[in-house]
């Protein structure tokens, strides 16, 4: 059984992101490092729509989507368009989509910290 999306992230600028993981599956594998990064923030809230079956979570703050886990190698970050994190120093930077804002990275990558960071403090400030 699937839990819904709660109302609080099934907004315009969720939307996108909550369409594209639809059916998606998740290896625990990358998702212990990402929490272990969002641990030290507060008021983040998570939504896996069925962890029986692995389904893909996402984590969220003042009802922004900012990370997710999705696949089993990379997790994904919403960074801000504008702002002083260089992309161009980061591992993959051919992953980061300007228009939609998320950067794929492998979840064992050294810039995970400082890109969850980034993607934090976007979503608490907007």
């Amino acid at each position: 059984m699937t839990k819904p999306i709660p109302i609080e992230i099934d907004t315009n600028i969720n939307r996108e992101v909550l369409a594209s993981l639809k059916g998606t599956s998740c290896h625990s594998d990358i998702v212990i490092p990402l929490q272990q990064c969002l641990s030290e923030y507060k008021n983040i809230q998570s939504y896996c729509p069925d962890g029986k079956n692995f389904s893909y979570i996402c984590w969220y703050v003042n009802n922004i989507i900012f990370a997710y886990a999705n696949g089993m190698q990379k997790v994904s970050i919403r960074l801000a368009q504008a702002g002083d994190l260089d992309t161009n120093k980061l591992e993959s930077p051919y992953n980061f989509h300007k228009y939609n804002s998320w950067y794929s990275v492998p979840y064992n990558s050294n810039n995970l910290g400082v890109l969850v960071k980034s993607a934090y403090e976007s979503a608490t400030n907007s």
